[in-house]
């Protein structure tokens, strides 16, 4: 344990494109079923076979067919006798997507503090930075704690419910010992919201049922203008297909309610903030606005892709409706960004001083854009499915050359029936292939953003800025 927190630390102290992708491969080897796979009996023969198969297409329809298979199995367990569209729009995905709404923002601004960096908003500090140790507990506290949300969420065993009451027990014991590691109040508050709504969202995958949706919906958040991007997304393609819309109804009229009290929270008070408007506004965007724009967004946006791929396996043509993909995520991505100006635009408080200074705001996130990579993290999350889609791609492509890597880990995989040192090596292998394959749509999405000093970002900035200017925002 002291030499993985020892390598805990030093990951966390080197640059993220090669610290982050350490603590992912550290992530994976801690979950049995990838890190013992030479020791079950179904997933032996499966990896060994995907490792043998010489044919790039059918090994990645054969790996796309089966993280479909398993979406659907949790996700769209209602919809299963409707057409496909009722099955990749499901209310499950509404109920997961939600809660995940809420924990975006909070992981981002986490993730950025745990990378040593004060959390800047309008040109004030509102978290500051804090020493290695206080960083390192809350990694841990909050991984291990995640850790086992997930474990529930994929187990089916009758104990899986002991597995999210001990989650919860870690992230509350974490909760009281935060202080004396010097963890920020605020962060440990932040941290502890942004996991119980990702235990949420798992719960809502893992346990379908009233139980599931009474559940996720502690994070259910979603705004008016996003309802109508997933609809129309949603509607188009679904055509004359036979609807259940009663819980989902019931759910974006909830929604509908959201939308109302934060709108009259923000324009009732006749002093917004009460002397500390800087941090009552980063508070009603991180834990208000964003959660609920990004809510429905991302429901419409993994929604695209799940049918689209299903699309693609059937007809058994990939490049198309890959294409479509990146489109429909670049067009989702845009219309949030849209709807989150349009929103701080005309939603402003009873003393007439807009929630944001968005030309403030432009400018300094061309000055110092490391500021608000929590902001940029939380805007791209639409583009997440898009970036799975792409890892997927690379794994599969990954897994076919060289041939002598992929017949070395099959090898490996034979063996390690009677060989504990062979089945370890194996499951270690297989992480790193799934890390690089994670990374790599990374490191290629950010060498895109930050080529020509930023060229795109700045483009993108650009395209928002008009959009402000056209709707007089600035």
């Amino acid at each position: 344990m002291e030499i993985v927190l020892k390598l805990l630390d030093w990951s966390l102290r080197q640059h993220w494109a090669l610290g982050w992708p350490i603590v992912c491969f550290m992530v994976l080897m801690c979950i049995p079923a990838l890190r013992k796979t030479a020791d079950n009996p179904s997933d032996r023969p499966y990896w060994r076979d995907l490792l043998r198969h010489d044919g790039a297409a059918e090994r990645y329809r054969s790996v796309m067919r089966r993280g479909l298979d398993w979406l659907d199995s949790r996700l769209s367990a209602h919809e299963a006798p409707q057409g496909p569209a009722q099955k990749a729009w499901s209310f499950g995905l509404f109920n997961a997507t939600m809660a995940l709404a809420l924990a975006y923002p909070i992981l981002a601004i986490t993730i950025q503090w745990l990378c040593g960096s004060a959390i800047d908003f309008g040109g004030q500090e509102v978290m500051a930075a804090s020493p290695p140790q206080a960083r390192i507990f809350t990694a841990v506290w909050l991984g291990s704690s995640v850790l086992v949300y997930l474990f529930a969420g994929a187990s089916k065993s009758r104990w899986r419910w002991t597995l999210v009451i001990l989650a919860t027990g870690i992230l509350l014991l974490g909760l009281i010992f935060a202080d004396g590691f010097a963890v920020p109040g605020n962060i440990a508050v932040a941290g502890t919201v942004a996991v119980a709504s990702v235990g949420a969202g798992t719960v809502a995958v893992a346990f379908t049922g009233p139980v599931a949706g009474a559940v996720a919906g502690v994070g259910a958040v979603a705004f008016v203008a996003p309802v109508l991007v997933a609809a129309t997304s949603a509607g188009t393609v679904a055509g004359a297909e036979e609807r259940s819309s009663r819980p989902m109804a019931r759910r974006l009229l909830f929604c509908g309610v959201l939308v109302a009290l934060l709108i009259v929270a923000i324009k009732m008070p006749d002093d917004f903030g009460a002397g500390q408007r800087n941090q009552a506004v980063f508070f009603m965007l991180t834990m208000g606005v964003l959660p609920l724009v990004n809510a429905v967004f991302d429901f419409a946006s993994v929604g695209l892709i799940r049918y689209l791929l299903r699309l693609g396996l059937e007809q058994k043509r990939a490049a198309w409706p890959a294409v479509l993909d990146g489109l429909g995520g670049i067009a989702i991505f845009f219309a949030l960004g849209c709807t989150l100006i349009a929103f701080v635009t005309f939603v402003v408080p009873a003393d007439g001083v807009p929630l944001v200074d968005l030309t403030q705001l432009f400018a300094d996130m061309r000055r110092a854009p490391g500021d608000y990579i929590w902001l940029m993290v939380t805007l791209f999350s639409t583009l997440i499915p898009t970036l799975l889609h792409l890892s997927v791609a690379v794994l599969t492509l990954g897994l076919q050359y060289p041939a002598g890597v992929r017949n070395f880990v099959a090898d490996l995989l034979e063996r390690g029936e009677q060989s504990g040192q062979a089945a370890l090596l194996s499951g270690i292998c297989i992480c790193a292939m799934i890390t690089i394959a994670l990374w790599c749509p990374i490191w290629i999405f950010t060498f895109v953003v930050t080529h020509d000093h930023g060229a795109i970002v700045n483009a993108v900035l650009w395209g928002f800025e008009a959009f402000a200017w056209a709707i007089g925002g600035i």
